[in-house]
């Protein structure tokens, strides 16, 4: 989560009481241990402003522009100031003629201002520093945001959006926070973010931007004295603390987890009892096995359905017994492995996909071979060179868990059956002829019900470089969730 905090009304010019901004808001920064920076405006006056208008008091923005104006000098004591104090250093270049400033002063993070975001000479030379940048999208068409992000992602920069209302004050009744859900969903590969301008006395709505997924909160903050005032949008230290506490607590919720929760439901889970006399060596199957509570301690519990059925039974067992781990054994994952292949050599000849002895097949077990049924894939590698092309094939009713890719860009093309992909949340069905673009570090799993063949192009595939959500499967080495096979 980074925090930005803009200072109010670019300082008030004054290099002292800028400050006293930072010193207040460094404490505050580094006693809630946040990342955070704080941010400036810089425009360069003489020519951001018309000849004609420079000296135009009646002018609202003309007069403060003015009123506020300090020299590179200055700009540079506060940078280094802010510096000093371990914080990032933000600038908003309001002009090309800006931008040089900025470099100058080795400015950490780029911000675009919403009045700036179809500001096409500036975003053109934005575009070629090599920083983070930030996008204000206050007012902004979606299509307008689709054309700012091609332009930086062709230069292939570190960039975000930040949702924002262009109202100053932004009241409750506007702040219009389902926009970030839409940005999130159009912009899946990049963080959003929250620029507000909420009054200090109204309820921020930070925290549930938070909660929406937003990582990046921008608030214009300040501190009154007898000779300047805070504006109706800015927050002092003690105001903008309420604001952390809020969001603490929302990111607290999200991902608290309960110690104690499997105790109570595990004494509600059914265990598993045997419905006849079993024999030794009889293979399980869900006539032979019922469900009822309680489960007994050390004896399997109905959760473990997908391990029973199809396991050996090793001893002699009666009715109603309770059936335990070491009454069963997996049949040999030779016949299992046999069985994968057949449904699998099936679904690629009905999906016209010819396997040759030069391409490399592995089964993904992400959670183990008994489970391959429900959870897993089968990826035949055809080539890996700067680019990269695999088939895979799911048999029905599998799932492929939830992961990202730290350094591949990928593509899907469904050749066969049915194929629901969710990416970064949002659900895609496959359509044949309809690839569909996977961008780096986007979370994204896949599904299928009948069973599917779907051609994979990427960048080129390097081991271990898939990010598992789920941390159980992280932690199991390459070679204990990956089987090489043969399908000629």
């Amino acid at each position: 989560m980074l925090y930005i905090f803009e200072m109010a009304n670019n300082h008030m010019g004054s290099v002292a009481h800028a400050k006293t901004i930072i010193d207040e808001f460094s404490a505050l920064a580094h006693r809630n241990k946040l990342m955070a920076g704080i941010k400036l405006q810089f425009r360069n006056l003489d020519t951001f402003i018309h000849p004609d208008f420079q000296k135009r008091n009646d002018l609202k923005y003309v007069k403060r522009f003015n009123e506020t104006r300090l020299s590179k000098d200055q700009f540079q004591d506060i940078v280094e100031y802010i510096s000093s104090k371990n914080l990032l250093t933000i600038t908003t270049p309001f002009d090309n003629e800006s931008i040089p400033l900025s470099n100058d002063l080795n400015i950490d993070v780029l911000k675009v201002a919403s009045c700036s975001v179809d500001d096409w000479p500036l975003l053109e030379e934005i575009s070629k520093i090599n920083k983070k940048i930030i996008v204000s999208t206050a007012g902004a068409e979606f299509e307008t945001l689709r054309k700012v992000y091609k332009i930086l992602k062709n230069e292939s920069r570190d960039f975000s959006f930040m949702h924002c209302v262009g109202e100053y004050p932004t009241s409750i009744e506007v702040a219009e926070l389902d926009r970030i859900k839409n940005l999130k969903l159009e912009f899946p590969d990049i963080e959003i973010g929250l620029s507000t301008h909420e009054s200090p006395f109204s309820k921020s709505v930070t925290a549930y931007a938070v909660a929406m997924g937003c990582t990046i909160i921008e608030k214009h903050v300040g501190v009154e004295t007898k000779d300047f005032k805070l504006n109706d949008y800015s927050l002092n230290a003690n105001q903008m603390q309420i604001v952390i506490d809020e969001i603490n607590l929302v990111l607290k919720a999200s991902t608290g987890k309960s110690e104690n929760q499997n105790i109570a439901l595990d004494a509600l889970k059914r265990g598993v009892y045997m419905r006849n006399d079993i024999k030794a060596g009889s293979i399980l199957t869900a006539a032979d096995i019922y469900y009822a509570m309680p489960v007994q301690l050390g004896f399997l519990n109905a959760s473990s359905y997908y391990n029973i059925l199809g396991a050996r039974l090793i001893e002699d067992l009666k009715k109603n017994d309770g059936l335990k781990s070491s009454d069963i054994t997996v049949i040999d994952q030779k016949e299992i492995i046999e069985d994968i292949k057949t449904e699998v050599i099936k679904l690629l000849q009905l999906a016209n996909v010819t396997v040759t002895e030069k391409d490399s097949t592995e089964l993904s077990c992400h959670y183990s071979l008994q489970e391959f049924g429900k959870f897993g894939a089968v990826i035949i590698s055809k080539i890996n060179r700067d680019y990269c092309k695999k088939i895979i094939v799911m048999i029905p009713n599998q799932s492929h868990p939830n992961h990202r890719h730290l350094i591949k860009e990928e593509s899907f093309e469904l050749l066969y059956g049915d194929c629901e992909l969710v990416l970064n949340g949002r659900r895609i069905t496959l359509n044949k002829g309809e690839p569909i673009l996977i961008n780096t570090k986007v979370d994204h799993s896949f599904s299928t019900n009948l069973g599917c063949v779907v051609e994979e192009i990427s960048t080129t595939h390097i081991k271990g470089d898939s990010i598992y959500q789920d941390p159980k499967i992280n932690k199991l080495k390459l070679k204990d969730r990956k089987i090489n096979i043969t399908l000629i």
